[in-house]
């Protein structure tokens, strides 16, 4: 018993001495300024940036207007290039902007009466304009 107590102690008295700081961590004061000096240079360039992208925002606001209809989809040549298990960014290379879509397990993108479906991320399949 009292081997485990000392052998207990040991332990505890080891795990006490290892120290807080992780190796190579220097917490020498010149090492903490130079960490201030950095963080300070980010948050100085951060600041910079959107200061750039306000500006730009502020010279050309946007219209807030829809988006122009593409007439691609109305090209049933488009649609005859729809493959299975293409991406969402392919097929609107090939048939434009929808003009509505609703999610769920299946995301629908519609154009007048033709749409198409697409399951986790890929194309499923599509009805085409008539």
């Amino acid at each position: 018993m009292t081997a485990i107590l000392r052998t207990a102690l040991v332990v505890a008295l080891a795990v006490a001495s290892i120290p807080a700081v992780a190796a190579g961590q220097d917490t020498s004061p010149a090492s903490l300024l130079r960490r201030i000096e950095l963080l300070e240079r980010r948050n100085a360039d951060l600041e910079r940036r959107v200061r750039e992208l306000e500006a730009v925002i502020q010279s050309e606001p946007s219209q807030g207007g829809p988006i122009p209809a593409s007439t691609k989809w109305k090209d049933l040549a488009n649609w005859r290039q729809l493959r299975r298990g293409m991406k969402p960014d392919q097929v609107r290379a090939l048939l434009g902007e929808p003009q509505r879509v609703a999610g769920g397990d299946f995301t629908y993108w519609h154009w007048g009466q033709a749409y198409v479906i697409f399951y986790s991320g890929k194309l499923d399949s599509w009805l085409e304009p008539q």
